[in-house]
This record gives C-alpha cells, structure tokens and sequence, in this order.
C-alpha cells in the first residue's frame, strides 16, 4: 500500500476522489497519522545532509532554456508511453 497526500484545487476535486473510493480503487483517510512531512526512510546524519548539500553545488547545471527543452522531450515520451 502506498500514501500520497494531495491537495485539492478545484471544486469537482473532492467528488472525483469520491468516486475512485466508491470502486474500492483508493482509500479516503479521514485523519491520517501524518507526524512528519520528510520523506520515508532511513533517517540522513548531520554529516551525510552536508556532503549531500556539496556534492549538489559542485554538480553541473544547466541553463533554464535547456531544463525546459529536456522537460519538453522527456514529457513527449512520457505521453507516448500512456497512449
């Protein structure tokens, strides 16, 4: 079982949700025991979070235009794939 917390942005949101659960497809928690909003796992050193944070700054970037062109193409993919 996986857990995915959503937001809900428009009013038909909420019914949509309703009707996946009345297909017994998902489950609506009505209080869900969310304690901590970091992702799950094994909890990350002080020391490993920093060499993290470096290896992050020294790694290569990419133009704005260029992150964009690659969403762009990896989108296309990604919608051929479904279809």
């Amino acid at each position: 079982m996986q857990t995915l917390t959503i937001e809900l942005t428009g009013c038909n949101s909420l019914k949509a949700l309703q009707d996946l659960e009345q297909k017994d497809l998902i489950r609506i928690l009505k209080e869900p025991e969310i304690n901590s909003y970091c992702l799950p796992g094994e909890p990350i050193t002080d020391e490993d979070f920093r060499k993290w944070v470096a290896y992050t700054e020294n790694a290569p970037t990419l133009s704005l235009t260029e992150a964009k062109q690659r969403w762009a193409d990896q989108k296309t993919k990604l919608q051929k794939l479904i279809r």
